[in-house]
C-alpha cells in the first residue's frame, strides 16, 4: 500500500521537458559555477632568428638560425579561480623550448663536466598558490628574485642573448621546490624565496643534509611615478653534500627613470662564489679558476622614436677579482612593431676579452679565451 501511494504521488505531478531536465542534471553537477568565476588562459612567444657570431670556441665562424633571441619561445598556461571573499587560486605551467629543433629549452644547465640534464616538460615555470588583493604565495618552480629584478631593470629586458644574461646565467634562474611571497603594498613591492633544493637536475633533497642545495632571496622595489629602484640578495648553497656549507651570493642594485620616450638603466651586481661551490660559476669555468668575487656594472637607455619603432642601446663591464681577466660588452638593438603582437628586431653585440676572459654575446665559454667578439641577430617574435 505505502509503494501504490509514492507511484500515485509521482503520477499526479507534470511532466518535466527533456530538455529542462537536462538543465537542472547539469546545475546539480555544478552547484558552484553561480558563485565563483574561474579561467585559464594559452599564451605563448614565438622567437627565431639568424645569427652570425666570429670567434666560436672551436675556431672561425658560424651562421646559424636561432630561438628566443629577445624572448625565450615558450607556450603556457594560466589560470585562476575566485575563492571567494577576495580569495584567489592560481596557477601557471610555463614550457620553454627551441623553435629552430622543437627541443627543450631548459633540459641543461651549467658548463661541461658541471652541466646537469633534465627532462622538464614545464621549465619555465610551473606553480599554483594562492592571491589575496596584492600578494599571493606559491609553491613549485618559480623565477629567481634575482630573474625578476633583471627583467625589468636590464635594458635588454634579460634576453637569452646579448644581455645580462650573457654575463651572468643567475640573472635567468629558476628555482626548484621554492615558496615565494610576494606582496604590493603601495609604490613598495616586496618578496622573499626560500628552496630546499633550487635544481633538481643534480638531485634531489638529501636526508641529513639539510644545506645541500638550499636557496633564499628578496628584494625589495619601489616604483612610482618616473623612478623606479630595487635592491636584492640572494644565496645558493652547493649542490653536493660534501660541499654543502660552500655558498654562491649576489647582492643588486638597480634603478630606472623615464624622460618622455626615453628610458635610462643603471644597475650594479656583486657576486661572491666560494670556491668548492659546485656547480661552479660559469666565470670560472671560462676562466680556468674559481674566483672569488666579481662585480658587473650595466647602463643603458631605450627610446621610442614612434609608437611602434624603439632603438635600445646597453652596456656590461664585469670586474673579476684578483685577475686582470675584465670583459665588458655593448649591444644595440632594434625593434619594429607590425602589430600588438608581433615585431621584427635587428641586435648586434660586441664583447671585449681580456687577460684571457672568456665572455660571448651568448654567454662565458662561447667565444674563443683571450678573442674578442662580435655578433648579430636579425629575427621576429610573435606573442599570444
Amino acid at each position: 500500500m505505502p509503494y501504490k501511494k509514492a507511484v500515485t504521488t509521482v503520477a499526479t505531478q507534470p511532466p518535466v521537458p527533456l530538455r529542462a531536465a537536462a538543465a537542472l542534471a547539469a546545475l546539480a553537477l555544478t552547484p558552484l559555477a553561480a558563485h565563483a568565476q574561474s579561467s585559464v588562459t594559452l599564451y605563448g612567444i614565438v622567437d627565431v632568428g639568424v645569427e652570425h657570431i666570429n670567434n666560436t670556441p672551436t675556431g672561425g665562424a658560424v651562421t646559424r638560425e636561432v630561438s628566443g633571441n629577445l624572448s625565450g619561445s615558450r607556450w603556457g598556461l594560466k589560470g585562476v579561480e575566485d575563492l571567494g571573499g577576495g580569495m584567489q587560486a592560481i596557477f601557471t605551467l610555463e614550457n620553454g623550448f627551441n623553435i629552430n629543433d622543437g627541443t627543450l629549452a631548459q633540459s641543461t644547465k651549467g658548463l661541461g663536466a658541471n652541466a646537469a640534464t633534465t627532462s622538464r616538460l614545464f621549465g619555465r615555470q610551473a606553480w599554483v598558490g594562492l592571491a589575496y588583493g596584492n600578494q599571493k604565495l606559491t609553491f613549485g618552480r618559480q623565477n629567481s628574485v634575482f630573474y625578476d629584478q633583471a627583467v625589468v631593470f636590464d635594458p635588454m629586458g634579460a634576453s637569452s642573448r646579448y644581455s645580462t644574461l650573457s654575463v651572468d646565467y643567475a640573472a635567468a634562474g629558476r628555482i626548484d621546490n621554492a615558496a615565494k611571497y610576494v606582496g604590493a603594498f603601495g609604490p613598495v613591492t616586496v618578496a622573499a624565496m626560500y628552496s630546499t633544493r633550487y635544481d633538481t637536475g643534480y638531485g634531489s633533497e638529501v636526508p641529513g643534509a639539510q644545506l645541500t642545495g638550499r636557496y633564499f632571496g628578496g628584494s625589495l622595489t619601489y616604483a612610482r611615478g618616473p623612478l623606479a629602484a630595487s635592491v636584492s640578495y640572494e644565496q645558493r648553497n652547493s649542490n653536493t653534500v660534501a660541499t654543502n656549507t660552500a655558498t654562491e651570493r649576489r647582492a643588486v642594485a638597480a634603478a630606472t627613470y623615464v624622460i618622455g620616450s626615453l628610458k635610462a638603466f643603471a644597475g650594479y651586481r656583486y657576486l661572491q662564489a666560494s670556491n668548492a661551490f659546485l656547480p661552479a660559476n660559469p666565470i670560472a669555468l671560462a676562466n680556468g679558476a674559481q674566483s672569488s668575487a666579481a662585480n658587473l656594472y650595466w647602463a643603458g637607455a631605450l627610446y621610442n622614436f614612434t609608437p611602434v619603432f624603439s632603438v635600445t642601446a646597453s652596456a656590461y663591464y664585469q670586474d673579476v677579482h684578483s685577475t686582470s681577466a675584465d670583459p665588458w660588452m655593448a649591444v644595440l638593438s632594434a625593434d619594429y612593431l607590425l602589430s600588438k603582437s608581433t615585431d621584427l628586431y635587428a641586435t648586434a653585440g660586441f664583447a671585449r676579452n681580456k687577460g684571457n676572459s672568456a665572455l660571448g654575446v651568448n654567454g662565458y665559454g662561447t667565444v674563443a679565451a683571450g678573442y674578442d667578439q662580435t655578433g648579430f641577430v636579425v629575427g621576429m617574435r610573435k606573442k599570444f
